[in-house]
C-alpha cells in the first residue's frame, strides 16, 4: 500500500515565535491533508524547550498539544521522537497525548524501506562530554527532582544549562558534533535502508556505504518562517526536503 510520509523536526516553537506556531497549526491541519499526507514523524526539538511547569502550560504548550491533538482527531498518524530540548516529554506525570512519545530512534518499515528515526545527539557518539551529561539527566530520578523545583528555579537552570551548552559548543571540534559514520554505517550492515534525524539543522543527503549494503541518511532543516522537513512516497520510493 503506498503512501506519503512527512519527517520534520527542529521547530523549535515557543511563546516567543508566534508566527511559527501558526505556521505549525496551518502545516499540519491543512498543508498536509492538500500533499495527501496523514503519516507524520517528528524527530525532535519540536518545543524550544519543555518540562512540566504551568507556566509553560499558559505560555505556549496547551496549544501546541492542542494542535497535535486536533491532527489526530483529524484522522492523522504521528509519532514524536524526543530531542535534546524537549527530552522531559518522556518524564512529564501530566501529560497523555493520543500518540506515542518515544524516548530514544525508532526504527519503522516504509514502503520497501526500513527507516531508522532520531533525532540525532545520540549519532554523536564521540561527543562522550554531552553523553556523560544527558545520561546523568535523562533518568527518572533527577527529572524528579527537577520537577519539584519552583517555576523561578527551574527557569534559572533551564537557562544555565543551555548557555553553557551554547559556550561549550562554539568550542567543540567538529568531528564531535557530526554523527560517527562508523556507527552508522553498521546500522546499514544490520539492515537499515535510510536513516533520518534531526540536530544538526542544516538540510544534508549522504550516501552510507557500508560493509555490505547501501543506504541513504538524511538531516532535516531547522524550520525559520517556512514549514520544512523531508516527504517520502513510498509508490515510487522518492525523497523529497521542502520548504513551505
Amino acid at each position: 500500500m503506498s503512501e506519503r510520509v512527512v519527517f520534520v523536526s527542529d521547530i523549535h516553537l515557543d511563546h516567543r515565535v508566534p508566527a511559527r506556531i501558526e505556521r505549525f497549526e496551518q502545516f499540519l491541519l491543512e498543508d498536509l491533508r492538500k500533499l495527501g499526507v496523514s503519516r507524520v514523524f517528528l524527530l525532535g526539538d519540536v518545543f524550544n524547550i519543555w518540562y512540566r511547569d504551568a507556566r509553560l502550560d499558559d505560555l505556549f504548550g496547551n496549544r501546541i498539544f492542542s494542535i497535535l491533538n486536533r491532527f489526530i482527531d483529524q484522522g492523522g498518524e504521528l509519532e514524536f521522537v524526543v530531542g535534546n530540548r524537549d527530552f522531559a516529554l518522556c518524564f512529564d506525570p501530566v501529560i497523555q497525548p493520543p500518540f506515542p512519545i518515544h524516548f530514544e530512534a525508532i526504527r519503522r518499515t516504509l514502503g520497501r524501506r526500513c527507516f531508522h528515526l532520531c533525532h540525532g545527539d545520540d549519532l554523536c557518539r564521540r561527543d562522550f562530554g554531552y553523553r556523560l551529561l544527558h545520561g546523568l539527566i535523562r533518568r527518572p530520578l533527577p527529572m524528579k527532582a527537577f520537577h519539584r523545583l519552583s517555576s523561578a528555579a527551574k527557569d534559572q537552570l533551564v537557562r544555565k544549562m543551555i548557555n553553557l551548552t551554547h559556550e561549550v559548543t562554539r568550542k567543540k571540534s567538529l568531528w564531535k558534533t557530526q554523527p560517527y559514520w562508523p556507527y552508522v554505517e553498521k546500522m546499514i550492515d544490520e539492515g537499515v535502508d535510510v536513516c533520518v534525524q534531526g540536530h544538526r539543522h542544516y538540510r544534508t543527503y549522504r550516501i552510507l556505504e557500508g560493509k555490505r549494503r547501501v543506504g541513504r541518511h538524511f538531516i532535516l532543516p531547522r524550520w525559520s518562517s517556512k514549514a520544512s522537513g523531508l516527504i517520502y512516497d513510498s509508490e515510487d520510493d522518492s525523497f523529497e526536503f521542502f520548504d513551505r
